[in-house]
């Protein structure tokens, strides 16, 4: 993931958005990992994949996790992180924000005001193989929405496009256009694209292919 380490260089806040089932959580617990820093959990309710799943495994690497109170109960309550005020004290700290669906892309809005002060990268994640975004254009609407409910603009595109453990060589490449269509369309770099298997197969510098492991396999 040296690629994108290197562009995030110098940025203290980065958030992951995107539309439900694009993988925004799995890349959010990737590049926490790959960063060391706090980790942030933005769902506001429960949801299948959160990153508060990922909470154990992170605390072992001495990743901080910032999730909301109800996060893996039974209670379906929206409810913000109590934590997350701490990212704005002054400390500089260094965090990723995994913003979950519209609730998330709200909830965002409430401290946009605080995140333009900061450093911050906001990456859009897109999945080709999402019936609702499978197209360039609707994947841009759906981007302007998010920017729209969370007061706050989009930066940067990276391609998680992926049909899960059937994802081939095929369905990385074929999604190639989309991704830098749909960053055309938003006038942001498309500044990565990820693959969790072998990927000996591309050595083309523009396509920036980031592997990165399943952090929600333990999950099915």
């Amino acid at each position: 993931m040296n690629g994108i380490i290197d562009y995030l260089s110098g940025k203290n806040i980065i958030i992951i958005a995107g539309h439900y089932g694009t993988g925004k959580t799995n890349l959010a617990v990737n590049l926490s990992a790959a960063l060391r820093c706090t980790l942030v959990d933005l769902d506001t309710v429960n949801p299948y994949f959160r990153s508060a799943d990922s909470k154990t495994e992170l605390s072992k690497l001495g990743i901080e996790c910032i999730v909301p109170e109800f996060a893996n109960s039974n209670l379906d309550i929206p409810a913000l992180p109590a934590g997350i005020n701490s990212l704005f004290s002054g400390e500089n700290k260094r965090a990723v924000i995994d913003v979950g669906g519209d609730g998330g892309a709200a909830a965002l809005g409430v401290f946009a005001g605080k995140i333009r002060r900061e450093r911050c990268e906001m990456i859009y994640v897109i999945n080709k193989y999402r019936p609702l975004i499978s197209r360039a254009e609707s994947a841009a609407a759906l981007a302007r929405d998010i920017e729209r409910k969370s007061k706050l603009k989009i930066t940067s595109v990276i391609n998680n496009s992926n049909i899960g453990d059937l994802t081939t060589e095929k369905e990385t490449l074929g999604s190639m256009e989309y991704a830098f269509k749909t960053a055309e369309l938003l006038d942001v770099p498309l500044i990565g694209t990820t693959f969790m298997g072998n990927v000996d197969f591309c050595e083309k510098k523009e396509y920036n292919i980031l592997r990165i492991k399943n952090y929600t396999k333990k999950l099915f």
